[in-house]
């Protein structure tokens, strides 16, 4: 069958059409990533959200998921079938899935024959993100886009053909300055504000800065449900809340005169996608000092880099004591994501035209089997 994807023509004489599988709801950077293609001028892009923002598995789900073969709960597999069958795109593009088949993708390639396209923001290869249902996709996949440096060779080893490295990115509409009268009495109450999950190397270092002094903001979830919770951590000066999504979350992030950035060791993070949500937004940055942050960022006048608990409660002093510095370091981290092209528009044109380099070898080698004596 011939390939229906042909690829953007950048003269817009040709329209894709992109049938996007992820979680959806306000605020999620997978609504970012669809909403990215949306506005490509070439690109028609069909949403089908997975389902729910917040499901709460019971005993049964959640042993599945420890066996890594989770409960398709909202029927998945059924309804992307019947949307290819419906909407017949050129690509389908499946956003950290976790319960997509292989006998789904086998299925949708007997329909239409689309690209077939997968996103992973998460080590996909580490053992707690990837479900056995993913694992059998992996020699389906068209191209296998993720942000984990590592990953691209151990996909490539895991039989993925065509595993491709894409930056993270913000979302300028929603990862901007904000006003004190926009985030309201809260404006920069705070000396530093970090958004994330527990994790016990967080907790310490943060601990760390509230008694050294500085007061803390603090919003996310435990990592889980027996582990560690923020709460444990206590005193005046500091605050505790939930995690915040969405323009929820652009406004927490002003809640403190600057901004932690850590990393996830269970991931094997050398970035990720607050690194560059934090500077686009304008504020500025500590965060831990890697090979990663450094090619996206110049430490020292972009964000201020920090190898262990000492050099960042120094490098925390510091900030707190240069307003001057604190606002060179915003306005310059959050001018390096525009000029370096971070936003999520200019990752959704890089993903495009991967995308379209891909359907153009599949033209090619169907044209070679076509014309192959028999």
């Amino acid at each position: 069958m011939t390939p229906r994807y042909h690829g953007p023509d950048r003269k817009g004489a040709d329209k894709v059409k992109l049938l996007y599988h992820g979680h959806l709801w306000n605020g999620s950077t997978a609504r970012q990533r669809f909403e990215a293609f949306q506005r490509q001028p070439n690109i028609i892009a069909v949403p089908l959200d997975i389902g729910s923002e917040y499901w709460l598995p019971g005993l049964v789900a959640r042993v599945r998921w420890k066996l890594r073969w989770p409960v398709d709960q909202h029927r998945e597999n059924e309804r992307l079938i019947q949307a290819v069958a419906a909407e017949r795109p050129d690509v389908v593009f499946v956003d950290n899935n976790r319960v997509v088949s292989n006998a789904t993708l086998v299925q949708i390639r007997k329909l239409c024959n689309p690209l077939l396209v997968y996103y992973s923001p998460d080590d996909i290869v580490a053992r707690h993100n990837l479900s056995w249902p993913v694992r059998f996709t992996f020699p389906q996949w068209d191209v296998f886009f993720t942000t984990k440096t590592i990953n691209v060779a151990e996909l490539s080893a895991m039989g993925v053909r065509n595993p491709v490295l894409v930056g993270n990115a913000f979302d300028p509409l929603m990862h901007r300055p904000m006003s004190a009268q926009e985030v309201g009495a809260d404006f920069e109450r705070f000396d530093v504000v970090f958004v994330g999950t527990v994790e016990e190397d967080r907790f310490r270092s943060l601990k760390l800065l509230a008694d050294a002094g500085y007061s803390i903001a603090i919003y996310g979830n435990p990592a889980s449900r027996r582990g560690r919770k923020w709460t444990a951590m206590t005193g005046d000066r500091i605050r505790i809340g939930k995690a915040a999504v969405g323009m929820d979350y652009a406004r927490h992030m002003h809640h403190g005169k600057l901004a932690m950035c850590f990393l996830r060791k269970l991931n094997r993070d050398r970035i990720t996608t607050r690194s560059i949500e934090i500077a686009g937004m304008g504020r500025p940055m500590i965060a831990e000092k890697t090979d990663e942050h450094d090619s996206h960022f110049v430490d020292g006048t972009e964000y201020l880099g920090f190898r262990n608990d000492a050099e960042m409660v120094e490098k925390v002093r510091l900030l707190m004591s240069d307003d001057a510095l604190r606002s060179a370091i915003a306005g310059a981290g959050r001018a390096r994501c525009f000029a370096a092209n971070y936003q999520t528009d200019a990752r959704g044109r890089d993903m495009v035209d991967t995308m379209a380099r891909s359907a153009a070898g599949r033209r090619k080698e169907y044209s070679r089997a076509k014309h192959m004596p028999r």
